[in-house]
């Protein structure tokens, strides 16, 4: 039961990073477009915004793992707990997507699963094998969530054959890192209760 509710944890931090992002929006549009009629969703694909966006949403993504790792213990739960915080803030996005009546290809959902999915492992799996009070971890923590999570988004603007490798290859070494701290966290778990 607890799991679960880190999935509706998950959706409430999508829901958070949305209210965050307009509000940046409604402050900082009139300085990039005083005419005032970029609209939102062109807003976040101006390359210095998605940086802003991505750190956004991993932040707050950081934000409640980290208030969840005191509800659970083993590093093994941590991570899992991350994985489905993940899960639901990728729900958010995929019903904002589909309520676009845009229908992108499933490739292109597959990733950005994969991209929320991945970052909020890699937060979950960072504090659970590195001490989650320093701020150093946090700094380290956002740093390699943002840089994953904005390479992507910077890629997909502009696919081309490059940039598709590009992509899945931060797609790949995603995974990768996701299942080595499975691995890694599910080996001390059964060293603590062995």
């Amino acid at each position: 039961m607890i799991l679960i509710e880190s999935f509706f944890w998950g959706i409430l931090a999508a829901l958070g990073a949305l209210v965050v992002e307009i509000v940046f929006y409604v402050f900082v549009s009139p300085f990039v477009d005083p005419a005032g009629a970029m609209p939102f969703s062109q807003f976040f694909i101006i390359p210095n915004f998605i940086i802003v966006a991505a750190f956004i949403e991993e932040i707050l993504k950081y934000i409640l793992i980290s208030k969840r790792f005191s509800v659970l213990s083993p590093e093994k739960l941590r991570f899992a707990n991350a994985l489905l915080i993940g899960l639901g803030f990728f729900l958010i996005e995929l019903m904002f997507i589909l309520a676009t009546k845009v229908s992108p290809a499933p490739q292109f959902l597959i990733e950005i699963a994969i991209v929320h999915i991945g970052t909020a492992g890699l937060i979950g799996g960072i504090l659970a094998i590195k001490n989650a009070r320093k701020f150093a971890t946090f700094v380290y923590v956002i740093a390699v969530a943002v840089t994953f999570h904005s390479a992507y988004n910077l890629l997909s603007l502009k696919r081309n054959g490059l940039n598709n490798y590009l992509i899945f290859f931060i797609l790949g070494l995603l995974i990768v890192t996701n299942l080595a701290i499975f691995l890694y966290t599910r080996r001390n778990s059964r060293q603590i209760f062995a």
